[in-house]
């Protein structure tokens, strides 16, 4: 800064000013836009919004792939933002750090501070010290390991592991509301601490995030604000369902769900808006829990937001089975019909997920897009051909089915060798029927819902463990299924019989006649058939290239590279759902792929 000319001498002088201030990522695409009215403006009216880190991101066997893996569990004795190893507050895992945000420090250094410590006092606070104001937030402050505040605790695993590190990367500590915390410290080296730092949210609240400069007498030299507001993360994303009792029937219209929320926290709903914003909705798969659902939900909401998406979220909940866990004889044994009980709810769910798409095709128009995985494609599938047989028009603009676990049959008849079932195959010590005993009436049963979507693209992986011939294959081979103690399904004619079929029954042990199943004319009973009766001919869409969608994506090209299993990649338990599991850099590239322009093109 240059004065201006003395009026009397002439002389002008020179100094420099350091502009103060704190910078917050609030647009969340990487980059820090520290100008008063840039991409990141904060303002009281609208503050940075991020979520509470309440979760519980451990290290947790995976019963399958007879390993840890790290993961989201259901509980432990602390939650995240408690994590300590009986010392000083740690971070769990790298998986934690998806719950972890940055900010920056801006316009002071070891040079604008002095060489004496007692010349200045940097702080931040809540602007309260001493009168606490409880509707202010908590937050947690760790020194940042990238050098220059960037993005690298997320996106690289080097740093991510040195982040983790409570050694390389310490614990600053909690900022509560008339707490603060001082920067510059003889207990740091150098006297300060930094520029750059994360944090995460340890309760909610809102309030003004204040950096302070103090000369030695206490006065303020400098002072700068930004606004957060901390929430739990059920507040930031629609979770609707249509129930989650697996032995009951899903109700034909969703409804926000209610269940599994904090104490004060009501259920979330957003607000109207103009159809210009996108909707992602998010169908889960079989073998769920309540709090796993909301869970897979929740991942996928922290790493569409990492991959800077802007629109609205929201998950659709239906009542799944649960509790199989592995594949051994015994779990198989005493868990026969656990899938296929879920596939028959599935199938049924479908009414109550067009209900929802009509909905919101009535909100968002065109810009709803639908990421389905595993078991949760018979859902949106079939609630695609509802719509298409409706004549809705186009409800979703691009269905995305990831690890699709449904017949590939159903989308392109024309799949054949490698991609057909080994019915020849045993499994867990069961012997192998040796040819299907149903004819195929899969072929091309869905390919008309189209005209309910602007883009079907498939994720598929041809090694996926949990559609492989040991697991979903084997138990599409083991059809018509058999109830002890009731009855079982049959097929009363040829395989080689053509359309329409229709000669399935339920036969009694009893001396009771056998029971009609009517595919032809009964929703029901063709979707009793499809879970219980019918055998596939071909491997399932999400380990099957196919032709007839606008893009099919494998994920062994996505990922990186399996180096543990190199000769046979990817086909570990862990990776038919690895998108929702895993740490944030492992799994970053398939949250950008699905924001590219190969899938829902939102980037």
């Amino acid at each position: 800064l240059i004065t201006k000319p003395d009026i009397d001498t002439g002389i002008q002088a020179t100094g420099i000013v350091q502009v103060v201030g704190l910078a917050l990522d609030a647009n969340h695409d990487g980059t820090m836009d520290t100008s008063v009215n840039g991409k990141d403006a904060i303002t009281p009216n609208h503050p940075y919004r991020f979520w509470v880190n309440n979760n519980f991101d451990r290290l947790a066997p995976d019963a399958d792939d007879n390993t840890n893996y790290e993961d989201d569990i259901e509980t432990d004795s602390v939650p995240d933002y408690d994590y300590s190893d009986f010392s000083s507050r740690i971070i769990p895992t790298m998986r934690d750090l998806q719950d972890f945000t940055r900010l920056w420090i801006c316009g002071i250094t070891t040079n604008a501070l002095g060489n004496s410590l007692t010349n200045y006092a940097v702080t931040l606070s809540w602007d309260d010290i001493g009168n606490p104001n409880t509707n202010n937030p908590t937050i947690d402050l760790f020194t940042a390991a990238d050098t220059d505040g960037g993005m690298g605790y997320l996106t690289n695993a080097s740093i991510a592991s040195l982040q983790a590190n409570s050694f390389e990367s310490p614990y600053i500590g909690r900022l509560s509301p008339g707490k603060s915390i001082q920067l510059n410290s003889y207990f740091f080296g150098n006297i300060w601490r930094g520029n750059y730092f994360i944090w995460c949210g340890v309760s909610n609240g809102i309030g003004g995030l204040t950096l302070t400069v103090f000369d030695s007498h206490s006065n303020v030299l400098a002072k700068a604000k930004t606004y957060i507001q901390l929430v739990d993360i059920k507040q930031m994303y629609e979770r609707w369902t249509v129930g989650d009792d697996a032995n009951t029937a899903p109700n034909s219209v969703a409804q926000i769900a209610t269940d599994n929320l904090p104490t004060g926290v009501r259920p979330f709903q957003f607000a109207a808006s103009g159809n210009a914003v996108p909707y992602i909705l998010y169908v889960h798969g079989w073998n769920m829990e309540a709090w796993e659902k909301d869970r897979y939900a929740e991942s996928a909401f922290k790493r569409l937001y990492w991959q800077g998406y802007q629109g609205r979220f929201g998950s659709f909940r239906w009542p799944t089975d649960h509790g199989f866990t592995g594949q051994s004889l015994i779990n198989v044994m005493f868990n026969v019909h656990n899938y296929d009980n879920s596939e028959n709810q599935s199938w049924h769910s479908a009414a109550g997920l067009l209900n929802l798409m009509e909905r919101f095709h009535s909100v968002y128009g065109n810009n709803v897009y639908v990421l389905a995985h595993s078991m949760g494609n018979v859902v949106t599938s079939e609630a695609l051909r509802l719509a298409a047989q409706n004549g809705d028009g186009q409800l979703v603009n691009t269905y995305v089915a990831s690890q699709a676990a449904i017949p590939a049959h159903v989308y392109d008849a024309t799949v054949t060798s490698p991609y057909l079932i080994d019915y020849t195959h045993s499994a867990h010590s069961i012997s192998a029927p040796g040819h299907p005993n149903t004819p195929n009436i899969y072929g091309n049963r869905l390919t008309n819902n189209v005209a309910a979507v602007g883009h079907r693209i498939s994720f598929y992986n041809v090694n996926d463990y949990a559609l492989n011939a040991d697991a979903w294959c084997f138990d599409q081979e083991l059809k018509p299924d058999t109830f002890i103690g009731s009855g079982y399904y049959t097929y009363v004619g040829s395989t080689n019989d053509v359309a329409p079929w229709n000669h399935f029954e339920f036969a009694y042990f009893t001396a009771d006649p056998p029971q009609t199943l009517d595919i032809v004319n009964n929703l029901n009973d063709r979707y009793e058939v499809l879970a219980y009766a019918a055998n596939p001919y071909s491997t399932a869409l999400g380990a099957t290239p196919i032709s007839t969608f606008t893009r099919s994506v494998d994920l062994s090209q996505i990922w990186p590279s399996d180096l543990v299993h190199p000769s046979h990649p990817f086909d570990e338990h862990f990776y038919h759902s690895a998108e929702f599991r895993g740490d944030y850099w492992q799994q970053q590239d398939y949250w950008n792929e699905l924001l590219s322009s190969d899938a829902f093109n939102l980037k």
